[in-house]
């Protein structure tokens, strides 16, 4: 189905969204809830409604929703004075209220979607491990990152996270300071004690901005610092430019390592023949 609303045109059966016949960047779950929205125009729809139908079997709070639906309002309503697409009505929903036209498209053979470049500086999918006890912050982190390109994980407590870093260790750690059970200092300062775990980037995420927290920090071998509330803004630049000096050190490790096979089988072919070369020496002495 097509659906024309404003400048928009919507595709639900190729996942495309449209204006003035360019495409509109959106992220997949925020096309879901406009799909959804749009689909069930003729009433309004809950909070609970939109978390059930869009992030089926998933746990995902209120805040994580609120930010979806302002990401689409950005889209569809750049301009502060323009006529509103999705309406909030307080304390019972959402309601999708542009004026809507439907075309049923003619029948195409089903496109599959286009394969995303990744950056060159950034390899597809990094993982991030979030660790935090705190699940509001780490419904906004997952789905920021998600919207991103990136892969997560996540752990509640220093002793988890110590354990999915044992398990599958990530490109990246976000790690908060106050948390239960063990805090996120003797968190960093044990990874960076381990020789398979050092090198992994460590941004510390804290409510303190003291500093001496800081230099606790840097004492125990964090790389990089965000203070909460965490900007996104710099957000994304401290995971980038972390990233790209942990993606360089790795292909730098992995060169060093072929040249040290490469040096090894050198000495290995000439050592036997140097033995042969001198042992005919001596018999002829």
């Amino acid at each position: 189905m097509l659906y024309h609303f404003g400048p928009y045109q919507l595709d639900v059966h190729r996942g495309e969204l449209r204006c003035a016949s360019q495409p509109v960047v959106l992220e997949p779950k925020g096309f879901d809830v406009l799909v959804y929205l749009l689909q069930h125009r003729d009433r309004i729809v809950t909070k609970e409604e939109l978390l059930e139908h869009c992030w089926a079997e998933m746990f995902v709070s209120e805040a994580a929703l609120t930010q979806c639906l302002a990401k689409v309002r950005k889209v569809l309503e750049p301009a502060p004075a323009g006529a509103p697409v999705i309406q909030t009505r307080y304390g019972r929903g959402y309601r999708f209220v542009a004026p809507v036209t439907e075309q049923r498209p003619a029948p195409v053979q089903p496109r599959q979607p286009l394969a995303s470049t990744p950056p060159p500086d950034r390899p597809q999918r990094s993982t991030i491990l979030i660790v935090d006890d705190e699940p509001l912050n780490v419904d906004y982190l997952e789905q920021t990152l998600a919207e991103l390109g990136y892969a997560t994980l996540s752990a509640t407590n220093g002793q988890e996270a110590l354990a999915k870093v044992a398990a599958d260790a990530p490109d990246l750690i976000l790690l908060d300071v106050m948390m239960p059970r063990m805090d996120g200092f003797t968190v960093c300062r044990l990874l960076k004690a381990q020789d398979e775990t050092r090198l992994i980037p460590i941004v510390i995420m804290t409510a303190l901005d003291a500093k001496a927290d800081r230099i606790t920090g840097i004492q125990a071998g964090a790389d990089d610092f965000l203070t909460k509330p965490v900007d996104e803004t710099e957000l994304v630049a401290r995971i980038e430019t972390a990233l790209k000096l942990k993606h360089t050190v790795d292909r730098r490790l992995g060169e060093f390592s072929a040249l040290k096979d490469q040096v090894a089988q050198l000495v290995h072919f000439v050592t036997p023949r140097d033995s042969a070369t001198s042992e005919r020496g001596h018999e002829t002495l």
